[in-house]
């Protein structure tokens, strides 16, 4: 009878820990089985955008656009005080970024949306030395290239256009 329950022992406990493996590998399936997904092509969208006496600028005043943009800290990193003559930048969203350019910037600027909050990081991409005299003039926003690698192009008066790639590169051609 001695054996007999510590056989039953023996059974109950590979039971158990059968139980407990084939738990942890539903949670393990569960955890690492990727979501459904779909193609999803993310186009760009440029967007006019005039600069504000304080340095902002509003997207639009009803949907499906709404919410303002401060770009006094990229104003002064530029040397620009916005007010007369005004300023009209220009954004384009490209891969879940935003880029801005105006005329007499010497970068474009791109900013990257913080989730879950109201807040942005930025950074410049120069497009020209800090040493040189001039500024940019007559800039242009645009898409190009195909669905497969797509680029962010600037077109300005003096020389030749810039790509920014989807990593956020500034390149002279888009690959």
């Amino acid at each position: 009878m001695r054996a007999a329950f510590h056989e039953g022992r023996g059974v109950l406990a590979f039971g158990v820990v059968l139980l407990i493996a084939a738990a942890s590998v539903r949670c393990a399936t569960t955890a690492t089985t990727p979501l459904p997904t779909l193609t999803w092509e993310q186009h760009t969208l440029r967007i006019p955008l005039t600069v504000e006496a304080k340095g902002t600028v509003s997207f639009a005043e009803r949907p499906p656009l709404l919410g303002r943009l401060d770009l006094s800290p990229i104003l002064e990193a530029e040397g620009i005080k916005p007010g007369k003559p005004a300023l009209t930048a220009q954004a384009m969203m490209h891969y879940g970024r935003l880029y801005i350019v105006a005329d007499r910037f010497r970068s474009i600027w791109e900013v990257t949306p913080q989730p879950g909050t109201a807040q942005a990081s930025y950074r410049p991409i120069p497009v020209l030395p800090e040493t040189a005299p001039a500024r940019l003039k007559d800039v242009r926003l645009s898409r190009y290239g195909s669905s497969q690698s797509s680029c962010l192009r600037l077109d300005r008066a003096e020389g030749p256009p810039v790509f920014i790639t989807s990593a956020g590169e500034a390149r002279h051609d888009c690959p």
